[in-house]
């Protein structure tokens, strides 16, 4: 019996988890965000050339926040990304159409500061390159509409100097995240590592009382009957040999030293049959009918045998063959050989036929 370490699935953390995008509160604030939104654009309709592109506008930022919160380990999907960087372009091209050529606009570019937020939030899920290129764009938007009403393009771009700060710090926001996701999953990792170290360590220590448990069992006996000074005689030696024989299955053959076989093959012994049981695989078949029936074949084989050998080997995992069965005993060979199912393959007889 081999002790193996335990696979536990490691959650892995990233910036969305750490900002707990996914949850309850960060959908509240989306709501928040499109309430802003509505509310900026009805109080504003009354500046702009037209109203309708406006309301447009914000149906189009807000649908985008939302998805925006999607559950999705980061990075942000391409396709998502695209689509945000898109609500970006047109939303800013129906807002450039939406305001007016003169007077004083005050919060009627709401839409710089939205689309700033959602460009902040591509670049925190891991696209900090398209959060740059909407803003690039928005911009460059900004700009044309500041130049042919007449404001001026330099104006469209001073309109947006907060923003770039804003995705600024966004961006280098995300970076410290990244690190510090990095380091609680590094944590993680040697956390479950430990773990597992200890859960072998004690499963190994568990092995090592079963066997010691197993042989105070079967060799205290025959020892205190020794210490006792009793005489050794015929049937005594027998019984050291079987004794011997038994441990021996236990530690070369472990797998297979289940109770049936050991019985199988102690009564084997006493009729004059060398049993030898070994373990070159290191575990059990996982499946239990298949587990039986390869028993099964062991003790039918075992019990069968009235003198000779009897090897009993349970071959390395991967190979089409499970189980051998050779029984010798002079001239006449029987081979059983089983696969991982515990059904036979084939059965030879010692002229190489079937038997």
């Amino acid at each position: 019996m081999t002790a193996t370490k335990p696979q536990t699935p490691l959650e892995r953390s990233d910036v969305s988890k750490l900002l707990f995008l996914d949850t309850t509160p960060a959908r509240f604030l989306v709501v928040l965000f499109v309430v802003s939104n509505a509310v900026f654009t009805v109080t504003t309709a009354h500046v702009l050339a037209h109203p309708s592109a406006a309301y447009v506008a914000m149906l189009i930022v807000s649908a985008t926040a939302v998805l925006l919160v999607r559950t999705h380990p980061d990075p942000f999907p391409a396709r998502d990304t695209a689509v945000v960087i898109a609500a970006v372009v047109i939303s800013s091209v129906m807002m450039a159409y939406a305001l007016p050529d003169e007077g004083d606009l005050g919060r009627a570019t709401w839409h710089l500061g939205s689309n700033t937020w959602l460009l902040f939030f591509v670049a925190v899920r891991r696209r900090a390159w398209f959060a740059w290129l909407g803003m690039a764009l928005m911009a460059a938007i900004t700009a044309a509409w500041g130049a042919s009403a007449g404001r001026g393009a330099l104006t469209g771009i001073t309109m947006l100097d907060t923003h770039i700060g804003i995705l600024l710090v966004g961006t280098l926001f995300a970076l410290i995240l990244r690190r510090t996701s990095a380091r609680i999953n590094a944590l993680n990792e040697r956390s479950v590592s430990s773990a597992a170290d200890a859960a072998a360590t004690d499963a190994a220590r568990q092995v090592r009382r079963a066997r010691v448990t197993e042989l105070a069992e079967v060799a205290v006996p025959l020892l205190e009957r020794i210490a006792a000074g009793k005489a050794a005689d015929d049937d005594l030696r027998k019984e050291f040999s079987l004794t011997e024989a038994l441990l021996r299955d236990s530690v070369r053959g472990r797998s297979l030293a289940v109770p049936a076989v050991v019985d199988a093959a102690t009564q084997a012994r006493r009729r004059g049959v060398e049993v030898t049981i070994l373990d070159d695989r290191g575990s059990a078949p996982s499946d239990g009918a298949s587990l039986s029936r390869l028993v099964d074949a062991i003790v039918i084989s075992v019990t069968r045998a009235h003198g000779g050998q009897v090897t009993v080997r349970l071959l390395p995992e991967g190979r089409p063959t499970a189980l051998t069965i050779v029984a010798a005993d002079g001239d006449e060979v029987d081979r059983v050989t089983l696969a991982e199912d515990g059904f036979p393959i084939a059965s030879l007889g010692g002229d190489g036929r079937g038997h």
